[in-house]
Protein backbone atom coordinates (compact mmCIF):
# COMPACT_ATOMS: atom_id res chain seq x y z
CA UNK A 1 0.00 0.00 0.00
CA UNK A 2 2.93 2.23 0.89
CA UNK A 3 4.53 1.93 -2.20
CA UNK A 4 1.40 2.41 -4.34
CA UNK A 5 0.76 5.38 -2.13
CA UNK A 6 4.58 6.65 -3.03
CA UNK A 7 3.90 5.99 -6.71
CA UNK A 8 0.84 8.12 -6.81
CA UNK A 9 2.40 10.97 -5.18
CA UNK A 10 5.02 10.80 -7.79
CA UNK A 11 2.70 10.90 -10.34
CA UNK A 12 0.95 14.04 -9.45
CA UNK A 13 3.88 15.48 -8.83
CA UNK A 14 4.84 15.25 -12.00
CA UNK A 15 1.62 15.86 -13.73
CA UNK A 16 2.07 19.21 -11.54
CA UNK A 17 5.44 20.33 -12.73
CA UNK A 18 4.22 19.40 -16.90
CA UNK A 19 1.55 21.43 -15.88
CA UNK A 20 3.40 24.63 -14.83
CA UNK A 21 6.22 24.13 -17.39
CA UNK A 22 4.68 26.27 -19.93
CA UNK A 23 4.79 29.46 -21.26
CA UNK A 24 1.24 30.04 -19.36
CA UNK A 25 2.68 28.87 -16.18
CA UNK A 26 5.47 31.32 -16.39
CA UNK A 27 3.04 34.11 -17.11
CA UNK A 28 0.71 32.96 -14.36
CA UNK A 29 3.88 33.40 -11.94
CA UNK A 30 4.27 36.79 -13.23
CA UNK A 31 0.71 38.13 -12.46
CA UNK A 32 0.37 36.22 -9.50
CA UNK A 33 3.82 37.64 -8.22
CA UNK A 34 2.36 41.14 -9.00
CA UNK A 35 -1.16 40.49 -7.37
CA UNK A 36 0.57 39.37 -4.08
CA UNK A 37 2.97 42.33 -4.12
CA UNK A 38 -0.68 44.79 -4.22
CA UNK A 39 -2.82 42.74 -2.00
CA UNK A 40 0.26 42.09 0.73
CA UNK A 41 3.33 44.29 0.16
CA UNK A 42 6.59 44.61 -2.29
CA UNK A 43 8.43 42.66 0.45
CA UNK A 44 6.14 39.77 1.33
CA UNK A 45 6.01 39.73 -2.71
CA UNK A 46 9.69 39.05 -3.34
CA UNK A 47 10.39 36.73 -0.49
CA UNK A 48 7.35 34.24 -1.66
CA UNK A 49 8.18 34.51 -5.20
CA UNK A 50 12.19 35.09 -5.12
CA UNK A 51 14.42 31.65 -6.14
CA UNK A 52 16.71 30.93 -3.14
CA UNK A 53 19.73 31.80 -5.24
CA UNK A 54 18.05 35.08 -6.80
CA UNK A 55 19.83 38.16 -6.89
CA UNK A 56 18.51 41.91 -6.52
CA UNK A 57 20.58 45.11 -7.05
CA UNK A 58 21.59 47.66 -4.20
CA UNK A 59 23.55 50.51 -5.75
CA UNK A 60 25.33 48.25 -8.05
CA UNK A 61 25.91 45.76 -6.04
CA UNK A 62 24.34 41.85 -6.98
CA UNK A 63 23.05 41.01 -3.60
CA UNK A 64 20.89 37.84 -2.36
CA UNK A 65 17.76 38.86 -2.65
CA UNK A 66 15.91 36.93 0.38
CA UNK A 67 19.32 38.09 2.42
CA UNK A 68 18.13 41.68 1.05
CA UNK A 69 14.35 41.66 1.69
CA UNK A 70 13.95 39.81 5.07
CA UNK A 71 16.20 43.04 6.34
CA UNK A 72 14.47 45.74 5.16
CA UNK A 73 10.66 46.53 6.88
CA UNK A 74 7.38 46.41 5.08
CA UNK A 75 6.46 49.55 4.06
CA UNK A 76 2.82 50.88 2.67
CA UNK A 77 3.93 51.57 -0.92
CA UNK A 78 2.11 49.73 -3.33
CA UNK A 79 4.29 48.10 -6.74
CA UNK A 80 2.11 46.81 -9.15
CA UNK A 81 2.86 45.57 -13.04
CA UNK A 82 2.21 44.01 -15.55
CA UNK A 83 4.06 41.39 -18.77
CA UNK A 84 4.05 42.40 -22.19
CA UNK A 85 6.89 40.37 -23.60
CA UNK A 86 7.98 37.17 -23.25
CA UNK A 87 10.49 34.57 -23.94
CA UNK A 88 10.88 30.61 -22.96
CA UNK A 89 13.20 28.23 -23.93
CA UNK A 90 12.93 24.99 -25.29
CA UNK A 91 12.76 22.71 -22.22
CA UNK A 92 10.29 25.22 -21.01
CA UNK A 93 11.90 25.88 -17.37
CA UNK A 94 13.92 28.82 -18.03
CA UNK A 95 12.24 32.15 -19.34
CA UNK A 96 11.48 35.88 -19.26
CA UNK A 97 8.85 38.68 -19.32
CA UNK A 98 9.19 42.22 -19.32
CA UNK A 99 6.19 44.38 -18.78
CA UNK A 100 5.39 48.36 -17.42
CA UNK A 101 5.56 48.85 -13.41
CA UNK A 102 4.05 51.46 -11.37
CA UNK A 103 4.35 52.50 -7.62
CA UNK A 104 2.24 54.54 -5.89
CA UNK A 105 3.02 55.99 -1.99
CA UNK A 106 -0.66 53.96 -1.06
CA UNK A 107 -3.77 52.60 -1.67
CA UNK A 108 -5.30 56.59 -2.20
CA UNK A 109 -2.58 58.03 -4.01
CA UNK A 110 -1.83 58.67 -7.39
CA UNK A 111 1.01 57.03 -9.15
CA UNK A 112 4.46 58.39 -8.35
CA UNK A 113 6.95 56.84 -10.80
CA UNK A 114 6.21 54.36 -13.61
CA UNK A 115 8.65 52.06 -15.87
CA UNK A 116 9.17 48.68 -17.24
CA UNK A 117 11.08 45.83 -15.70
CA UNK A 118 12.07 42.16 -16.78
CA UNK A 119 12.73 39.73 -14.46
CA UNK A 120 14.12 36.04 -15.56
CA UNK A 121 12.58 32.82 -14.16
CA UNK A 122 12.99 29.07 -14.35
CA UNK A 123 11.46 26.15 -12.50
CA UNK A 124 13.53 25.16 -9.52
CA UNK A 125 13.38 21.41 -8.23
CA UNK A 126 10.18 21.82 -6.39
CA UNK A 127 8.36 22.58 -9.61
CA UNK A 128 7.48 26.34 -8.96
CA UNK A 129 8.14 29.24 -11.11
CA UNK A 130 11.10 31.42 -8.90
CA UNK A 131 12.56 34.42 -10.45
CA UNK A 132 16.38 34.59 -10.22
CA UNK A 133 17.18 38.09 -11.25
CA UNK A 134 14.96 41.25 -11.84
CA UNK A 135 15.86 44.95 -13.21
CA UNK A 136 14.05 47.94 -14.16
CA UNK A 137 14.09 51.53 -15.88
CA UNK A 138 12.03 54.10 -14.91
CA UNK A 139 9.89 56.76 -15.86
CA UNK A 140 8.42 55.49 -19.14
CA UNK A 141 4.77 56.04 -20.27
CA UNK A 142 2.83 53.55 -18.39
CA UNK A 143 0.12 51.06 -19.99
CA UNK A 144 -0.93 47.65 -18.71
CA UNK A 145 -1.90 45.37 -20.94
CA UNK A 146 -4.91 42.29 -21.14
CA UNK A 147 -2.46 40.13 -23.56
CA UNK A 148 1.39 39.37 -24.12
CA UNK A 149 3.31 38.68 -27.06
CA UNK A 150 6.15 36.14 -28.07
CA UNK A 151 9.47 38.17 -28.89
CA UNK A 152 10.24 37.25 -32.68
CA UNK A 153 12.22 33.92 -32.36
CA UNK A 154 13.79 32.22 -35.21
CA UNK A 155 13.61 28.50 -34.12
CA UNK A 156 17.01 26.71 -35.03
CA UNK A 157 15.90 23.03 -33.84
CA UNK A 158 19.32 21.68 -36.12
CA UNK A 159 22.12 23.38 -34.05
CA UNK A 160 23.52 22.18 -31.16
CA UNK A 161 22.57 23.62 -27.69
CA UNK A 162 24.93 26.53 -26.20
CA UNK A 163 27.01 26.22 -22.93
CA UNK A 164 27.07 28.68 -19.97
CA UNK A 165 31.02 29.21 -21.20
CA UNK A 166 30.41 30.25 -24.93
CA UNK A 167 27.75 32.60 -23.89
CA UNK A 168 30.19 33.85 -20.98
CA UNK A 169 32.84 34.54 -23.96
CA UNK A 170 30.35 36.17 -26.26
CA UNK A 171 29.12 38.66 -23.10
CA UNK A 172 32.90 39.46 -23.17
CA UNK A 173 33.67 39.66 -26.71
CA UNK A 174 30.39 42.35 -26.62
CA UNK A 175 31.18 44.35 -23.88
CA UNK A 176 34.90 45.15 -25.82
CA UNK A 177 32.94 45.90 -29.26
CA UNK A 178 30.17 48.27 -27.72
CA UNK A 179 31.71 49.53 -24.57
CA UNK A 180 33.12 52.54 -26.27
CA UNK A 181 31.40 55.04 -28.96
CA UNK A 182 33.58 53.03 -32.06
CA UNK A 183 35.42 49.97 -31.87
CA UNK A 184 37.67 48.84 -34.49
CA UNK A 185 36.54 51.27 -37.39
CA UNK A 186 32.75 50.52 -36.52
CA UNK A 187 29.89 52.65 -34.46
CA UNK A 188 27.83 51.06 -31.74
CA UNK A 189 24.86 50.70 -34.02
CA UNK A 190 27.06 48.43 -36.21
CA UNK A 191 28.17 45.63 -33.60
CA UNK A 192 24.42 45.66 -32.07
CA UNK A 193 23.13 44.69 -35.50
CA UNK A 194 25.62 42.22 -35.85
CA UNK A 195 24.90 40.82 -32.47
CA UNK A 196 21.44 40.65 -31.73
CA UNK A 197 18.36 39.03 -32.80
CA UNK A 198 15.76 40.10 -35.64
CA UNK A 199 13.79 41.93 -33.02
CA UNK A 200 15.99 42.08 -29.99
CA UNK A 201 14.46 44.64 -27.71
CA UNK A 202 16.43 47.34 -25.87
CA UNK A 203 15.01 49.37 -22.34
CA UNK A 204 16.52 52.23 -21.40
CA UNK A 205 15.44 55.00 -18.53
CA UNK A 206 13.20 57.57 -20.18
CA UNK A 207 12.36 55.20 -23.46
CA UNK A 208 9.79 52.55 -23.93
CA UNK A 209 11.33 49.26 -24.54
CA UNK A 210 11.99 48.96 -27.81
CA UNK A 211 12.71 46.57 -30.65
CA UNK A 212 16.12 46.87 -31.82
CA UNK A 213 15.41 47.63 -35.10
CA UNK A 214 12.47 50.52 -34.37
CA UNK A 215 14.72 52.37 -31.78
CA UNK A 216 18.15 51.64 -32.57
CA UNK A 217 19.33 55.01 -34.06
CA UNK A 218 17.89 57.15 -30.88
CA UNK A 219 19.51 54.71 -28.57
CA UNK A 220 22.92 54.33 -29.94
CA UNK A 221 22.62 58.64 -29.84
CA UNK A 222 21.76 58.82 -26.65
CA UNK A 223 24.36 56.12 -24.92
CA UNK A 224 27.49 57.64 -23.08
CA UNK A 225 30.54 57.51 -25.06
CA UNK A 226 32.20 55.24 -23.08
CA UNK A 227 30.98 52.39 -20.36
CA UNK A 228 33.09 50.24 -17.76
CA UNK A 229 31.66 47.16 -17.37
CA UNK A 230 32.01 44.17 -14.90
CA UNK A 231 29.96 40.41 -14.82
CA UNK A 232 28.94 39.60 -11.73
CA UNK A 233 26.79 36.34 -12.97
CA UNK A 234 25.12 34.40 -15.19
CA UNK A 235 23.03 31.19 -16.09
CA UNK A 236 21.64 29.42 -18.87
CA UNK A 237 18.50 27.18 -19.60
CA UNK A 238 18.70 23.38 -19.35
CA UNK A 239 17.93 23.36 -23.04
CA UNK A 240 21.15 25.83 -23.72
CA UNK A 241 19.32 28.16 -26.09
CA UNK A 242 18.43 30.87 -23.74
CA UNK A 243 20.55 32.22 -20.86
CA UNK A 244 21.30 35.43 -19.21
CA UNK A 245 24.33 37.49 -18.01
CA UNK A 246 24.44 40.87 -15.37
CA UNK A 247 26.73 42.72 -14.09
CA UNK A 248 27.89 46.32 -12.37
CA UNK A 249 28.43 49.77 -15.00
CA UNK A 250 30.48 52.86 -14.65
CA UNK A 251 29.42 55.66 -16.32
CA UNK A 252 31.27 59.12 -15.83
CA UNK A 253 31.84 57.64 -12.29
CA UNK A 254 28.44 56.82 -11.21
CA UNK A 255 27.61 52.85 -10.21
CA UNK A 256 24.65 50.96 -11.74
CA UNK A 257 23.38 47.93 -13.42
CA UNK A 258 22.91 46.17 -16.31
CA UNK A 259 20.72 42.80 -17.79
CA UNK A 260 21.45 41.04 -20.79
CA UNK A 261 19.79 38.26 -22.38
CA UNK A 262 21.10 35.83 -25.09
CA UNK A 263 19.75 33.62 -27.24
CA UNK A 264 20.72 30.79 -29.27
CA UNK A 265 20.50 31.03 -33.36
CA UNK A 266 22.28 30.19 -36.18
CA UNK A 267 24.66 28.50 -33.95
CA UNK A 268 25.45 31.42 -32.54
CA UNK A 269 24.50 33.36 -29.32
CA UNK A 270 22.52 36.77 -30.63
CA UNK A 271 21.49 39.59 -27.65
CA UNK A 272 17.37 39.07 -27.23
CA UNK A 273 17.17 41.88 -24.83
CA UNK A 274 19.32 44.06 -23.27
CA UNK A 275 18.15 46.64 -19.82
CA UNK A 276 21.19 48.93 -19.86
CA UNK A 277 20.59 52.08 -17.08
CA UNK A 278 22.36 55.34 -17.35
Amino acid sequence: MKKVITILLAFIFTQTINAQRTIDGMIKAERDFAAYSVANSTKEAFLKFLDSSGIIFDNGKAVNGIGAWTKREKGPGILNWSPRYWDISQSNDFGFTIGPWTYKAGPQDSIAATGHYTTVWHINMSGEWKFLVDLGVRNNPMQFYASTDSLLRIDDFGSPPGTLKSMLKKEREFIRQTKNEIYHGWDRKEWYKRSSTVMGLLSRNDRMPGMFTDMILGTMNSMPDKITYRILGSGISSSGDLGYVYGATDINGKKDNYLRIWRREYKQWRLAHEVLRY
